[in-house]
């Protein structure tokens, strides 16, 4: 049963960034990640299958922000 391991609260997070650094550090097992990540009004929840789940850095967090184009 995946247990949740943070709650990130930023609007202009790089999903794709995102999605890539948490199959860094969760991994995959058969073919499938070892978490799941919800959105809903610019909330990301992340569950981790993991025991220990580690949560992502603030200087993590803040390389996904989305960089807005003018």
């Amino acid at each position: 049963m995946p247990k949740l391991s943070q709650i990130i609260d930023a609007p202009h997070v790089d999903q794709r960034r995102l999605i890539r650094l948490l199959k860094e550090m969760y991994g995959e097992n058969e073919g499938k990640d070892n978490f799941r990540v919800e959105l809903r009004l610019n909330r990301y929840k992340i569950y981790a299958l993991d025991d220990n789940p580690r949560p992502l850095t603030e200087d993590q967090i803040r390389d996904l922000q989305a960089k807005r184009r003018r």
